[in-house]
């Protein structure tokens, strides 16, 4: 009986690229209990309806998981992009990390601090865009500018020491 499920769930999913946008919003509808969203595309709703009859099939997230996502959750600013971007960029900064930045002919050095601060000459900043709003003049993404963003790793803008 088990590989007869698995082979269902694996028939339905290969035919949803038969199936018109109007068969699909349906089929979404019958395994979310609620509309889909009106201007959902036709391949999103083939990922979603595919991605709920695998977790049916596998089960969802695991029980460890769903606590760690609820923590996550809870240590939110409210701002959806600001607790975002902190939050990546706070993991992966270490304190003590030091940032080089040559801009218009001149080196500037920024230190992260234990807080999730940033002390550039002398002062401490809530974050790596003030710092760079203060070295240019203007709203930068800090990330970006001293090389956390890929495009600029990529571009070897900025290097971390």
């Amino acid at each position: 009986m088990g590989s007869d499920k698995s082979h269902k769930a694996g028939v339905e999913i290969g035919d949803l690229a038969d199936l018109d946008l109007s068969a699909l919003r349906h089929h979404r509808h019958a395994l979310y209990q609620c509309e889909p969203p009106v201007r959902m595309s036709r391949e999103l709703l083939m990922q979603a309806i595919a991605h709920r009859l695998q977790e049916q099939r596998y089960g969802g997230l695991s029980r460890a998981m769903k606590l760690k996502l609820a923590e996550a959750g809870k240590h939110g600013t409210g701002s959806k992009s600001s607790s975002r971007s902190k939050a990546s960029v706070l993991r992966t900064i270490k304190p003590g990390t030091r940032f080089l930045r040559e801009w218009q002919g001149r080196t500037h050095e920024v230190t992260a601090t234990a807080e999730g601060r940033f002390v550039y000459r002398g002062t401490t900043y809530k974050s790596l865009s003030a710092i760079a709003r203060e070295i240019t003049g203007t709203r930068w993404s800090g990330p970006a500018f001293f090389g956390l963003s890929k495009e600029s790793r990529v571009n070897g803008k900025a290097r971390q020491r």
